[in-house]
């Protein structure tokens, strides 16, 4: 049944290169009632470990089992005691575990940390390796909301990132409406000056017109003046 439910199994194993930092990561297919060995190595072979702890991550983030140097291991819940047996070898930096009759709610990642130093200033060095263990269940069982939770902070991360592109791309584009305005057409210098000639020529008849009238003006004065002494 590899539908919704581990959808965002895919997508985290897809961004695995990514986010696996200290080593690779081993994926691991089974069955329903099948069983699974995984091996952990340290990273740190300068020191001696003093415990170590298998956990989960992405469907589950939680605790499995804390073993601690020559005791038994704790395992966290009673289900997984019985399905859970541990070889130790803390000597030679390496654990060697075995879950035996894999149901579907056992898919998720697993991964190993050393502990270093002494309490409570440990140093916590995590394994080489990470697995990715899947287990192929064909029969219902019931589900968790949260299992859903790592799927929904993916899909809202991308809107909102989304959402945030397209808001910078809509506020650029309105910033730079504003500068682009239409350029005032240039009338032509040849153009201007038409324009003023015949206002030029219009001030110019009127100068003539008032310097005939004066003329006119002046010559009527002359003759009434000649007219007036003859009658004397």
């Amino acid at each position: 049944m590899f539908g919704l439910k581990h959808a965002h199994v895919i997508i985290w194993f897809l961004m695995t290169p990514s986010l696996t930092a200290h080593g690779g990561i081993v994926y691991i297919h089974r069955v329903r009632n099948s069983s699974v060995e995984i091996s952990c190595e340290s990273a740190n072979k300068e020191e001696k470990p003093f415990a170590f702890s298998l956990k989960r991550k992405l469907l589950q983030s939680r605790q499995v089992l804390y073993l601690s140097k020559g005791r038994s291991p704790y395992i966290n819940t009673s289900e997984e005691k019985d399905r859970i047996t541990v070889r130790d070898e803390l000597e030679n930096h390496a654990i060697h575990l075995t879950i035996s009759n894999l149901q579907g709610r056992d898919t998720d990642v697993y991964h190993c940390v050393f502990h270093y130093g002494v309490l409570p200033y440990e140093k916590n060095v995590p394994g080489k390796t990470e697995f990715f263990i899947y287990v192929e269940d064909y029969f219902h069982e019931s589900y968790n909301c949260s299992n859903y939770l790592p799927l929904l902070y993916v899909i809202s991360g991308a809107a909102c990132l989304l959402g945030v592109l397209v808001f910078s791309l809509t506020a650029a584009y309105c910033c730079k409406c504003p500068k682009r305005r239409k350029l005032q057409p240039t009338v032509p210098v040849y153009e201007e000056m038409a324009g003023v000639r015949p206002a030029k020529g219009k001030a110019t008849r009127s100068h003539t017109d008032i310097a005939k009238l004066e003329e006119a003006n002046s010559s009527a004065a002359t003759l009434f003046a000649n007219q007036n002494l003859y009658v004397n």
